[in-house]
């Protein structure tokens, strides 16, 4: 249980909503009542983190997280993806200038 609250409360700060972390913790606690695995819910909030939009920044980063930041209306599954690729490429670059 410790562990699944612990999850939830980060999926929560990632989406930075105190709201979510409120309803999501208590989801968690009353998984047991409904058969359900407080993991399993705790997972679930994780996979809604990823595929929520996000609310955009305030400040646009430079490289990777600045391209990922662009797309901050989308998923952000998306965004970590691009921010993924645009990171290897950024390693990709870096390996082959000192090489």
């Amino acid at each position: 249980m410790r562990v699944a609250l612990a999850l939830v409360r980060f999926a929560a700060a990632v989406v930075g909503d105190e709201r979510y972390r409120e309803q999501w913790e208590a989801d968690v606690a009353g998984a047991h009542e409904l058969g359900m695995s407080p993991l399993s819910v705790a997972f679930g909030a994780l996979r809604a983190v990823v595929v929520m939009p996000s609310k955009g920044v305030a400040v646009a980063g430079i490289g990777p997280l600045g391209i990922a930041l662009k797309h901050a209306g989308t998923p952000r599954g998306r965004v970590i993806a691009i921010a993924v690729v645009s990171g290897l490429f950024l390693l990709g670059g870096l390996v082959l200038l000192f090489a």
